[in-house]
C-alpha cells in the first residue's frame, strides 16, 4: 500500500489540513499528527480502508493509471461537441474601453465590419442541422462583438429563423447596453434572450475606463437608465464586471455599490492579457483575493459571482472541471462577421487560427480540423505539470490567448490563472471545513 501520485494536502487555518486525491476530490480534514500518520501509512486498518476508498491510498500504480483513464474517458464523452456558438455580429463597437482585450490584442487587424444577413442565416441553419443530427438537446448562441447591438437586424434574423426551424438553439448576449431601447428589451425578453451587461462599478470608476468613442457622455448614466426597463419586462440579465486595477483600488466602494444595486447575478472578468505585461502576477494575486472577499460579503445579500460558483459547483456536483471556457475541448465555434470561423472569440480581429468559413463549409467539416484537435488536447489532463497540481479538479485550464501573450506559446500553461485556481480551491476547502465544524462532523465530502 502506498500514497497515490494524486494525493495532495493543503494547510488551512488552525493546524488543519485538507487531504484528498486530486482526480476524485473526496476530502478529509485532519490535524498535523494525523497527516503525518497518513503520509507514513501508519494509520489503523479501518482508516486504511477509508483512505483507499477516497483514492488516497493505492495498492499498485495501475490504480492511478485507471483513475486517470476514467477521467480521460469522461472528457472524451463531453468534448468535441458544439455546445456554444458565438455569433460575432460586428467587429465594431460604439465604446472605446481602455482595457478592451480585443482592441489591445497584439493581433488586432483594425478591421470593422458587420455580419450580413445571409451569413446569419447560414450559421443558424447549419447549427440547427448539426444539433438535430447529433441529437443534442440544446445549443447556445451568444450574440457578441464588438457590440452586437450595432447590428440589430442580425439579432432579429437569427431569432426568427430559429423559431421557424423549431430549433433547440437558445440565445444570450453580451452587450454594453448603451443601445438598448424599451422595444428591444421587450423583444429580447419575449424571446428568452439572457443578457450580460458590461458595467464596472460606480459612475466615476466605470466612466474612467468605459468611454464613448465619439463623445464625452457618461456611459454609466446610459447603462443604469436601462435597469428599470429591464426589470419592468422581467428580463433575465446579469452584470459582466471587469476587475481592473482601478476597480481593485476602490473595492470596498464597489462592494457597497453592488449591495444596493438590486442585481443578483454578477460575473467578474479577470484581465485577459493579450499583450505582454510584467504586472500579471501581482494583479492576479490581488484580483483573486478580491473575488473571495466579494463572495463572502455579497452572498449574504443573495448576490453571487458566477466565476467562483463554477469552481464551487464542480466540487459540490462531483464533476471534474475540464474547461473554464467552451474553447478548451473544442466545444465552441466563433463565427466572425465575414463568416470566417475560429474557436476562441478572442481572435475576432486577426486572421490567425481561422479554420474555415460558415458560408462555405458544414459544421462537421469545420470540426474536422487540426485547430479543433489542438483545443481538444489543450486540457489539464494532457499536461504532465497540470496532472501534478493540487487544483486540477477545479481548474479548467485558463486562457490560451493569455498564455501566448505572456509566455510566447499557446501550449504554455496560463500561469496567471493558476494563481486564481489555487487560491480559490484553498478558500473553498476552508469554507467546507468551517461548515463541517458547524455541523460537528468528523469527515466531510465537499
Amino acid at each position: 500500500m502506498k500514497l497515490s501520485k494524486y494525493f495532495h494536502y493543503i494547510e488551512l487555518e488552525n493546524n488543519i489540513y485538507a487531504v484528498y486525491n486530486s482526480l476524485i476530490m473526496d476530502v478529509v480534514f485532519v490535524n498535523k499528527s494525523k497527516l503525518d500518520e497518513i503520509i507514513n501509512i501508519s494509520v489503523d486498518d479501518e482508516e486504511k480502508v477509508k483512505l483507499q476508498n477516497l483514492g488516497i491510498y493505492i495498492t499498485s500504480k495501475e490504480q492511478d493509471e485507471e483513475a486517470l483513464q476514467i477521467v480521460k474517458n469522461r472528457y472524451d464523452e463531453v468534448t468535441g461537441k458544439v455546445n456554444i456558438m458565438y455569433l460575432i455580429l460586428s467587429s465594431a463597437c460604439n465604446l472605446a474601453c481602455k482595457y478592451c482585450f480585443i482592441e489591445n490584442c497584439t493581433f488586432n487587424n483594425k478591421v470593422e465590419i458587420n455580419m450580413n444577413l445571409d451569413t446569419v442565416k447560414n450559421a443558424i441553419t447549419k447549427y440547427d442541422n448539426y444539433l438535430k443530427r447529433e441529437n443534442l438537446e440544446e445549443g447556445l448562441i451568444i450574440f457578441y462583438g464588438g457590440e452586437p447591438l450595432v447590428n440589430w437586424d442580425a439579432i432579429v434574423t437569427a431569432i426568427e429563423l430559429a423559431k421557424e426551424l423549431k430549433s433547440p438553439i437558445k440565445f444570450s448576449m453580451v452587450t454594453n447596453a448603451t443601445l438598448l431601447t424599451a422595444e428591444k428589451i421587450k423583444y429580447l425578453t419575449e424571446n428568452n434572450v439572457e443578457i450580460g451587461i458590461s458595467i464596472d462599478g460606480p459612475k466615476a470608476l466605470n466612466d474612467k475606463n468605459r468611454i464613448y468613442r465619439t463623445n464625452e457622455k457618461s456611459v454609466y448614466d446610459e447603462v443604469i437608465s436601462k435597469f428599470p426597463l429591464l426589470k419592468a419586462e422581467e428580463c433575465k440579465f446579469g452584470l459582466s464586471i471587469t476587475v481592473s486595477e482601478d476597480f481593485l483600488d476602490q473595492q470596498d466602494e464597489v462592494l457597497d455599490w453592488l449591495e444596493h444595486l438590486g442585481v443578483s447575478s454578477i460575473f467578474y472578468n479577470l484581465y485577459h492579457y493579450t499583450c505582454y505585461d510584467e504586472n500579471w502576477e501581482e494583479y492576479y494575486n490581488r484580483a483573486s483575493k478580491f473575488l473571495m472577499k466579494s463572495y463572502e460579503k455579497l452572498a449574504s445579500h443573495n448576490i453571487y459571482d458566477g466565476r467562483l460558483n463554477r469552481k464551487i459547483d464542480s466540487i459540490i456536483d462531483s464533476e471534474f472541471k475540464f474547461a473554464d471556457c467552451g474553447a478548451i475541448g473544442g466545444n465552441q465555434l466563433a463565427i466572425k462577421p465575414s463568416g470566417d470561423v475560429c474557436i476562441c472569440h478572442g481572435y475576432l480581429k486577426t486572421d490567425k487560427y481561422v479554420i474555415g468559413n460558415v458560408n462555405k463549409q458544414s459544421i462537421d467539416e469545420l470540426m474536422d480540423t487540426d485547430e479543433i484537435r489542438f483545443w481538444k488536447r489543450r486540457s489539464t489532463i494532457y499536461n504532465d505539470e497540470c496532472l501534478n497540481c493540487e487544483a486540477i479538479y477545479t481548474c479548467g485550464g485558463g486562457c490560451a490567448i493569455q498564455a501566448e501573450a505572456l509566455f510566447g506559446n499557446r501550449n504554455e500553461i496560463d500561469k496567471p490563472f493558476c494563481i486564481h485556481t489555487k487560491s480559490a480551491l484553498r478558500w473553498i476547502l476552508q469554507r467546507s471545513y468551517n461548515k463541517m465544524v458547524e455541523n460537528e462532523k468528523e469527515v466531510i465530502k465537499c
